[in-house]
């Protein structure tokens, strides 16, 4: 039972032993320490230099806590464990950051299938020999569960609801962890959630998971910070900005026939790669380096928008292809190069990277031993459901000596 004592900036003193030792050591979980937790935002908020690594154990130890609060079994309890501190394996570099474009470019489409394969052994994503071992190591221990069963829960899909909902719920392990570790690095206090309330009021009825009449408020506080926290800090303008900037310099490698694994690789390889490559690449990650970030010429919200001008920016944004060359019309329009003025989208990227953000349908655990959804319960589910997360849905950023201009005619070139 001798374990691991790894202190953490949110948790404090955690303790590993046995099986979750053995995935915390191999390459694929270590490489996690070079990927970071918030992509660029770090160059809105300084703080924000956190990983995925630590991001996943502060997963597992909520799991682990709020395993034994509601009283699972042994199998169970490590089950929710091993997908909770693996459920983030697949992420490529800086995270979230190159999401929207794995589909046109990389068959495995998202870290979540990335993950899954990683689990179950399909693929090494690590240069180490050591790597491709995580089922492997599962199997070593006697548990009731398969590598199958910790992949499926990852992608939210175990025959049991309840454990689903552990990992991927309206309030759920992954959630909690994270609202408090980027409110914690970000310095913005809209995070800040009952962490210990939450894991008392949170219960298993009738094989879902469900919160106890009592726990509402702590619910609603989670909610309300997952709100803000995705205004302020993930769909941050600037930090889109600086993502789109780096997506368009990976585009146009990719295209060129270069760093085509780029999912395989960490933060610091893919800019290293990319700045060989010179040109446009090299460009923009010295910008990025430096911090000389496009401006924003266009922050539209949905109600400045009519259903049929929403109707061609979800097409362009479904469609790699159809949103390079609106990109280039509006380059061609304004005197700019190809890749100075990027087009970014907020509502459906927020479904693609997070549907979770609308999910207020948790229920609850009445006193009389009735349940109900959150939204009947309290008005404040109902309003968040409505609330327009960021306030902004299309963003065009170019350099600053095109803003003037994009401003002028960017309705009438994609619109027209």
């Amino acid at each position: 039972m001798d374990g691991k004592i790894i202190h953490d900036g949110i948790h404090g003193s955690m303790k590993l032993t046995d099986l979750i030792l053995d995935l915390v050591k191999t390459p694929e979980f270590q490489r996690l320490r070079n990927i970071k937790q918030l992509g660029l935002a770090y160059l809105v908020y300084p703080g924000a230099n956190h990983s995925r690594f630590e991001h996943s154990l502060g997963a597992w130890n909520i799991a682990k806590r709020l395993s034994s609060e509601v009283g699972l079994s042994e199998d169970e309890s490590m089950l929710l464990q091993v997908g909770a501190l693996l459920h983030d394996i697949g992420h490529g570099p800086f995270s979230h950051t190159f999401e929207s474009i794995y589909k046109h470019y990389v068959k495995e489409h998202d870290h979540m299938r990335l993950g899954q394969d990683i689990v179950l052994g399909r693929i090494n994503i690590t240069e180490s020999e050591n790597g491709g071992k995580i089922p492997e190591i599962i199997e070593n221990y006697s548990y009731d569960f398969t590598p199958k069963d910790v992949a499926n829960l990852i992608l939210g899909k175990h025959e049991k609801r309840y454990l689903g909902q552990m990992l991927h719920g309206d309030v759920d392990v992954d959630q909690l962890d994270y609202l408090i570790r980027d409110a914690h690095y970000t310095g913005v206090a809209h995070g800040i959630i009952d962490l210990e309330r939450l894991m008392k009021v949170l219960k298993v009825h009738d094989g879902e998971l469900v919160v106890d009449e009592k726990g509402i408020e702590a619910v609603e506080g989670m909610m309300v910070a997952r709100s803000l926290m995705y205004s302020r800090v993930y769909f941050h303008h600037t930090v889109k900005i600086a993502e789109g900037m780096l997506t368009r310099a990976l585009e146009f490698a990719l295209e060129e026939g270069h760093l085509w694994d780029f999912w395989r690789m960490i933060d610091c390889r893919v800019l290293v790669e990319l700045e060989d490559l010179e040109g446009y690449p090299a460009e923009i990650v010295r910008r990025i380096k430096y911090r000389e970030l496009y401006k924003a010429a266009v922050l539209a919200s949905a109600d400045e928008l009519t259903s049929e001008e929403k109707r061609e920016l979800l097409t362009a944004y479904k469609n790699v292809k159809r949103r390079q060359e609106i990109e280039r019309a509006l380059a061609d329009a304004v005197g700019a190069k190809e890749g100075e003025v990027i087009l970014e989208f907020s509502i459906a990227d927020l479904m693609l990277s997070e549907p979770r953000l609308k999910a207020t349908e948790i229920n609850v655990l009445l006193g009389n031993g009735e349940l109900q959804p959150l939204t009947k319960v309290t008005p404040l589910a109902n309003a968040l459901k409505r609330r327009q997360t960021p306030r902004w849905a299309v963003l065009i950023a170019s350099p600053k000596e095109y803003v003037g201009k994009v401003r002028e005619v960017w309705k009438k070139v994609i619109f027209s």
